[in-house]
């Protein structure tokens, strides 16, 4: 398992400390969960971007048997 480090001003560290207290979580785990949250946000926002775009260029409809295919191939 990798070990990741960075520098907090005390306030900061504080925030983070007692809000992960206050969901029962470890400072790690919290944190791990905040970025991956993050990551996944951004991904979400790349995604809906580009069906903006295709749907401009091609404004057909599509089924949700199409949807589903295409959400199988992020479960493989």
């Amino acid at each position: 398992m990798a070990i990741i480090s960075f520098h907090l001003d005390d306030c900061d560290e504080k925030i983070i400390r007692n809000y992960a207290k206050s969901k029962n979580m470890s400072i790690s785990s919290f944190l791990r969960s905040v970025v991956v949250e993050k990551i996944e946000d951004d991904i979400d926002d790349e995604l809906y971007q580009q069906a903006l775009i295709e749907s401009k260029n091609d404004p057909r409809d599509i089924t949700l048997d199409d949807i589903k295919k295409v959400m199988d191939q992020y479960s493989e």
